[in-house]
């Protein structure tokens, strides 16, 4: 460092000594009061473009190379030619910090760095995406569209299955960037199930949508959310029944089905089910089988289907395993006393398993209504899986409607059907609303604990669900309108 540069060489001192004072704080029960980050920011903030040769000489030590690298990618093109030549050196050598390295070029030289291809190496992907993210919608959108016009399929799959991009898009996809999904319905069938699965959080569901759906890896629940009430749906279980690692997407489609008035054809379904429970994805120190097997064969309505759940009654079963199994063998009846045999305590759990729709309407008008451990959603569909229920069939129908699941004339037919005399509220039902709950259902329910944000509440609000909108505001004009609801539902059934 110059001797003529004392305010520099103060402010990486600074830095220096609180990346020596983090590493050597010692204490198992108080964080460190360091942060080695507030000091490089005051270094890049205070000397700009005059701490680049202090941050290029930092490279050389393994204890400050990583903010160094931090701290370059932080100038951007302010850090100059030697910078870049420095980052580029690492980044082509695939030197630790690599992530890092790769996205501070990219913000020192992004044509460097791009000709470089780490935009689409797989330990640099997400990292290089995540800086757009950062950034905001139009240079989310701007890389999103460069990238997928600049490179293959082979690229443009992986980065269109992105985690944190598809949560992105799910979240408030900005219509720009939903246009240049659009806009690759004329690439490969892998790119087009890619933009399909991300477009599928907000989208209208048709029948061209379900179909890019069913080729390719596996469906993520999100996806089964939105589109298992079209009747095109069913095109997706030759795929799940497939590809290994679908077993929970499978099950909350055959639900959401039968849910939603549709039934599923067992017979594709028959092998997967029986290799579910003959090989469970765990075996130590007692054999873990998931919940899903047992949904499945509740669900799909078929009794020559429960004798495959039999090897389950020998082994110790978690709650959400035993909770399922309860549920299978009661949605059948009396045919499962000769399964239980002298089981006592499932057969007493099996007797007692008796779902009543005032239990569902409670849950409704708690505002649980999609929660990550159940809700009004699934209280309803027990209650209509062990016997006929408009009321129930309503208001599943219902919350679909308010997350954008389409409700088909066949299916208000069907209500119509199991005994809801009210006209006027199923063609309320048929309307589409305005703007539905797009994303991750359970994303909109706030936890135990209610919330204040006025704005949300009136969109769910607006979208029927005015008891989920009082978690996020409290008002006695949402709970009035949450108790007319049920009541008016109540008394057309």
């Amino acid at each position: 460092m110059a001797a003529a540069d004392p305010d520099v060489q103060r402010l990486f001192d600074a830095f220096r000594s609180e990346v020596w004072a983090e590493r050597t704080w010692d204490s198992e029960f108080t964080p460190s009061p360091h942060d080695p980050g507030r000091a490089m920011r005051e270094l890049v903030d205070g000397a700009g473009a005059a701490a680049v040769p202090a941050l290029l000489g930092a490279l050389g030590d393994a204890q400050l190379r990583y903010w160094a690298v931090i701290g370059l990618g932080w100038l951007g093109p302010e850090a100059g030619a030697d910078a870049a030549d420095a980052l580029a050196a690492r980044v082509e050598a695939r030197q630790e910090p690599l992530w890092a390295a790769a996205v501070a070029l990219d913000a020192v030289a992004t044509a460097r760095a791009r000709s470089l291809g780490v935009q689409h190496w797989p330990e640099t992907m997400e990292h290089l995406t995540d800086r757009y993210l950062k950034r905001g919608d139009d240079a989310t959108t701007d890389y999103v569209e460069w990238f997928t016009s600049a490179h293959g399929d082979e690229h443009v799959v992986p980065f269109l299955g992105q985690r944190r991009l598809r949560d992105r898009i799910w979240h408030d996809c900005p219509p720009r960037l939903a246009g240049v999904l659009r806009g690759l319905s004329g690439r490969g069938p892998g790119v087009r199930r890619a933009a399909a699965e991300l477009l599928a959080g907000f989208d209208t569901v048709t029948e061209e949508l379900v179909d890019a759906l069913s080729h390719g890896p596996p469906l993520w629940p999100g996806v089964v959310e939105r589109v298992a009430a079209h009747p095109a749906s069913e095109r997706l279980v030759p795929r799940l029944v497939e590809v290994p690692g679908s077993a929970d997407a499978l099950a909350e489609l055959i639900t959401r089905r039968r849910c939603a008035g549709l039934a599923t054809d067992p017979a594709p379904v028959r092998d997967h089910l029986r290799r579910c429970v003959a090989e469970p994805t765990r075996r130590w120190p007692f054999p873990r089988y998931g919940d899903a097997p047992a949904v499945a064969v509740a669900d799909l309505r078929d009794p020559a289907l429960l004798r495959y759940l039999e090897p389950m009654l020998t082994e110790r079963l978690g709650p959400p395993e035993r909770t399922a199994l309860v549920r299978a063998f009661a949605s059948f009846g009396a045919e499962y006393r000769t399964l239980l045999g002298r089981d006592a305590d499932m057969l007493s759990d099996v007797e007692r398993y008796r779902p009543r729709v005032e239990q569902a309407d409670e849950t409704f008008l708690g505002g649980r209504i999609e929660s990550t451990l159940g809700g009004a959603f699934t209280a309803y569909g027990n209650v209509l899986l062990l016997e006929p229920s408009a009321r129930a069939a309503f208001q599943l129908a219902w919350i679909d409607r308010a997350y954008g699941a389409p409700v088909t004339a066949a299916r208000i037919d069907w209500i119509r059907g199991l005994g809801l005399a009210d006209e006027a509220l199923l063609a309320e039902l048929g309307r589409p609303v305005a703007r539905p709950l797009d994303g991750l259902r359970f994303q909109w329910d706030p936890g135990e604990s209610r919330t204040h944000d006025p704005a949300r509440a009136a969109r769910i609000a607006a979208a029927g669900l005015p008891s989920l909108a009082a978690r996020w505001y409290r008002s006695e004009a949402y709970d009035h309108a949450a108790r007319e609801h049920v009541r008016r539902v109540a008394q057309a059934a």
